[in-house]
């Protein structure tokens, strides 16, 4: 497990395109930031836009990750887990080949 070099903030808004998925996320110092997710596999979010999120991590293989490959397969991905601060559950996972995080 990796974490993702993002502090703890608020996922403000969500953008998908065919092979990536692109996160606008405010830290808790009120920095903006772009995370790109590149080689998008897939998502699932349960009300992730406008959540405080506490901890973002890398896992290898997730449900998301096992059901996206039998749907395609050959496609591999690392999920990337957030964790919502108020309870700790998750509420994003994202399946990508790989993620950058730019300052905005």
């Amino acid at each position: 497990m990796k974490k993702i070099p993002v502090a703890d903030g608020t996922i403000e808004k969500l953008i998908c395109n065919r092979n990536t998925l692109i996160m606008e996320f405010t830290d808790w110092q009120e920095k903006r930031w772009n995370i790109t997710f590149n080689d998008l596999v897939a998502f699932q979010g349960l009300g992730p836009v406008g959540t405080e999120i506490c901890d973002m991590y890398e896992e290898e293989n997730t449900w998301l990750s096992q059901e996206a490959t039998r749907l395609e397969p050959g496609e591999t991905g690392i999920t990337y887990c957030f964790t919502s601060s108020n309870g700790g559950k998750t509420i994003l996972l994202v399946v990508a080949g790989s993620y950058s995080a730019q300052e905005i």
